[in-house]
């Protein structure tokens, strides 16, 4: 397992691989003024081609419309489910809901539930 974190203005990233696994944990603000932060670091870690990507938003206390384009632009760029996003407060995961990206975009309570069944990941 390897990780690298980066911290500026109200965001912090860091990235651990497990396996073919990237998990992105993300902590602060997502907002207009830090998405293309994560955008670069999300960007970085697809270019890897991990077989799954998730992103852990439940230390994000706000995500706007900005952030959601960072992680849609992910899933267009993965094969179909293979993008999960773990989020337990409904600033993070009502965003999802009222835009239907729910529909494409797994949701899950823990890293470990979006992990779960991925080989080579101990999940």
């Amino acid at each position: 397992m390897t990780g690298t974190g980066e911290e500026t203005g109200d965001l912090a990233v860091t990235v651990r691989w497990r396996g073919r696994a990237a998990v992105v944990t993300v902590g602060g603000e997502l907002d207009l003024v830090t998405a293309p932060e994560l955008d670069e670091v999300v960007g970085g870690v697809l270019d890897g081609r991990p077989g799954v990507l998730v992103v852990d938003l439940r230390e994000v206390g706000f995500l706007s419309s900005p952030g959601l384009q960072v992680l849609a632009g992910a899933h267009r760029r993965m094969d179909a489910g293979a993008l999960r996003v773990v989020s337990t407060s409904a600033v993070t995961s009502r965003p999802f809901t009222t835009t239907g990206l729910d529909e494409w975009i797994g949701l899950f309570p823990s890293v470990e539930g979006a992990l779960a069944g991925v080989a080579g990941t101990d999940g």
